[in-house]
C-alpha cells in the first residue's frame, strides 16, 4: 500500500489565509518570502528571509 497522489492532497496554495499563520503573521506567503537578500546564517546554516530571520535569529543583520 503506497502513498498515492490525488485530490485531497494539502499544498500552500490550498491552505485558508485564517488558518495560514505565516500569512496572517507577515502578510504573505511562505512560499512569497525572498531568501536571496542575506545568505545563510553563520550559525545555524538557515537561510536568512528579508525580514532578517533564520531558524535561530543569529543571523540578523541588524
Amino acid at each position: 500500500m503506497g502513498y498515492e497522489n490525488n485530490s485531497h492532497d494539502i499544498s500552500i496554495e490550498n491552505v485558508p489565509e485564517e488558518l495560514d499563520d505565516h500569512f496572517k503573521n507577515f502578510g504573505k506567503y511562505a512560499s512569497n518570502v525572498d531568501y536571496n537578500l542575506y545568505g545563510y546564517c553563520n550559525f545555524c546554516n538557515s537561510r536568512i528571509d528579508e525580514f532578517g530571520y533564520c531558524a535561530c535569529i543569529g543571523g540578523s543583520p541588524d
